[in-house]
């Protein structure tokens, strides 16, 4: 219960702090404004910090003692969405917004920074506050991680997603798997173009490509085990230019999603084998690119076990088994490298017209929830870096 009324006396400036974000957000790798804003208030609270490459900011608050290390990371990037939703604070960017929470991400880190920053000298340890760049491209992380593993690594990494299925007042930390592996791919088929008078003449890649899209897609429902998670989708078909024309190729954009490297494995052979045969029908050929990806979220027990017992001090929290999500976060970087977790938090309140998912025009959030999870981090790291803590 060590920050319920420093809480309090921080909403509005988390709340201001995620109103500014929400109105001038900028893409991945474009966080300039946002992260300027990050350093000016660090600089507020005499904290010192690094700019690194790509925007990322990394802020350390240092305890009295030497002691573990801890590292707690927000995203700050948007999205390109027109924003619909009608706030008085809505984006002024046109075609940009904040439609997955990441401006409430960066603020509760904020927060929970002049929370922390407060009993600094009642710590053992470190904490490195990462605000990081170009999540939603599956940027930034490897600066940051790479910056903390020249600094000799953290004992443990933390974070939390604001999360729009779970209700406001719930926290969700669970044990294992938390969020998918994802990988992109793009399959080029190709044909021989002409006039779309005499298909004869030609090998028209976008019946081919049909073909493909549909044998890929019915890879977790017909080709690999029901009992597994496994999402196979495609976002995009290119071909073409003119109705009468029969274009020379057509490129197919997607991904797959997966919580283990067995289903990962399958799925890449599977989209091998389908897209080679599947062109092969129509006398077409086809290339298959892996685009990279990110890992699983995995927590881990020992850190989801305190985290538990964190909210349990917090009475206006309450612990969600929410599911495993074939969503992805590159947060799943630093579960590679160090110990810790990903919390959800929700932010969904019907009775405030709080309902619309992720990524939606219209996607807002339960500003109530900010300064409790703000406080969850504070709670976390000061019981983390406490000597005498026995959480």
């Amino acid at each position: 219960m060590r920050f319920k009324e420093s809480a309090a006396r921080y909403e509005d400036y988390i709340i201001e702090l995620r109103r500014h974000f929400h109105r001038n957000p900028e893409l991945s790798f474009k966080e300039v404004s946002t992260s300027e804003v990050v350093c000016k208030q660090l600089e507020k609270m005499k904290i010192p910090y690094v700019c690194l490459e790509e925007n990322c900011v990394v802020g350390l608050i240092e305890g009295n003692e030497a002691g573990k290390s801890l590292a707690i990371r927000a995203d700050m990037d948007a999205l390109p969405i027109e924003e619909e939703t009608g706030l008085s604070f809505a984006s002024q960017t046109k075609g940009i917004m904040h439609a997955c929470g990441h401006d409430g991400h960066t603020a509760m880190l904020l927060g929970a920074a002049a929370m922390i920053n407060e009993v600094k000298e009642e710590l053992e340890g470190k904490v490195y506050l990462c605000f990081q760049s170009a999540e939603e491209i599956w940027g930034g992380a490897k600066v940051v991680i790479d910056y903390l593993e020249r600094q000799g690594g953290v004992d443990e990494a933390i974070s939390a997603h604001l999360w729009a299925d779970i209700e406001s007042g719930n926290i969700s930390v669970v044990k294992g798997a938390r969020m998918a592996s994802a990988d992109g791919f793009e399959i080029e088929v190709m044909g021989r173009g002409g006039h779309g008078s005499r298909p004869d003449q030609c090998i028209d890649p976008i019946r081919a490509a049909s073909n493909i899209v549909l044998g890929i897609t019915s890879i977790p429902t017909n080709r690999y085990k029901a009992t597994e998670p496994l999402v196979v989708h495609v976002g995009a078909i290119n071909a073409g230019s003119l109705g009468n024309i029969i274009p020379k190729s057509a490129k197919i954009l997607g991904g797959i999603r997966s919580f283990s490297q067995e289903g990962k494995t399958a799925a890449w052979s599977l989209i091998h084998e389908i897209a080679e045969n599947g062109a092969k029908m129509y006398g077409a050929e086809a290339k298959v690119t892996i685009l990279g990806g990110v890992p699983s979220v995995v927590n881990h027990s020992e850190s989801v076990e305190r985290a538990q017992r964190v909210i349990d001090m917090i009475d206006v929290l309450k612990q969600d088994d929410y599911e495993p999500i074939c969503a992805s976060e590159n947060f799943g970087m630093y579960m590679e490298k160090y110990k810790g977790f990903m919390a959800f938090i929700g932010i969904r309140n019907k009775n405030k017209g709080l309902i619309y998912p992720q990524h939606h025009p219209k996607f807002d959030i339960d500003e109530a929830v900010l300064k409790e999870g703000a406080r969850f981090f504070a709670e976390y790291a000061y019981n983390f870096l406490d000597g005498n803590s026995q959480l």
